[in-house]
């Protein structure tokens, strides 16, 4: 797999990671060393299938396989792609455990690999492509690290995820002298505030049931 380009944390969440960095240093979440890699390569992964539409709840941990990214060595989940006839999307999101607070929470900050049938990645998703859900008018449940992505079962060769982290996060914690917006906000694409190697997360199908097409003024008067 090719690796994310330097992983920035993105809107709100960097502007915010700045200004508290200026307060405090936090130290790293889950910095214990990496499992052992599980697998050779991405065929050999278990895949749980995804359902057409829905939401499924999972967490990776000390007790997920991990494996050798290109980023470092990190715990994944790996899923297969719904049998969906219509447009669809995956909306997937990691929950900030134990509070808000940088100096005590924590984030798993997930990275997207989408794969081929023949396992070979289409698609890698990078940490500017997260956004930073607040909970807001029941519209989120609890904060949380979100990326969406949309598929097109006309590309039938995409077949699979895979959920993971830049292993280099947990460790990553020479932040720069801070004396200006631009320094801090400098600092906070290296600090990762919080950044976990475990995490809770959960991925949503949400179909996209195509539109009835406008008639031609050719087919208009034929109905009529």
């Amino acid at each position: 797999m090719k690796p994310a380009d330097r992983p920035f944390v993105s809107g709100i969440a960097c502007a915010a990671a700045a200004l508290l960095l200026a307060c405090a240093a936090p130290t790293a979440a889950h910095a214990s060393p990496p499992p052992a890699a599980c697998c050779a390569d991405p065929s050999h992964f278990p895949y749980q299938p995804l359902p057409l539409t829905g939401t499924v709840d999972f967490a990776i941990d000390a007790k997920s396989p991990s494996f050798e990214f290109q980023t470092g060595t990190s715990g994944f989940r790996a899923f297969t792609l719904p049998a969906e006839e219509h447009r669809y999307v995956l909306d997937i999101r990691s929950f900030v455990s134990d509070g808000p607070d940088p100096r005590r929470g924590n984030v798993f900050y997930p990275l997207v690999a989408v794969l081929t049938d023949d396992f070979v990645v289409s698609r890698l998703t990078d940490l500017y492509h997260l956004r930073f859900d607040m909970p807001l008018l029941e519209l989120a449940l609890a904060p949380a690290y979100r990326v969406v992505l949309p598929f097109d079962p006309a590309n039938r060769r995409e077949r699979y995820v895979v959920v993971f982290t830049a292993g280099e996060l947990a460790t990553r914690r020479d932040l720069p002298m801070i004396t200006t917006p631009e320094s801090a906000a400098e600092a906070a694409k290296i600090a990762f505030l919080g950044a976990s190697r475990q995490g809770h997360l959960q991925i949503t199908v949400h179909s996209e049931e195509p539109t009835a097409p406008t008639p031609t003024a050719g087919e208009a008067s034929a109905e009529r």
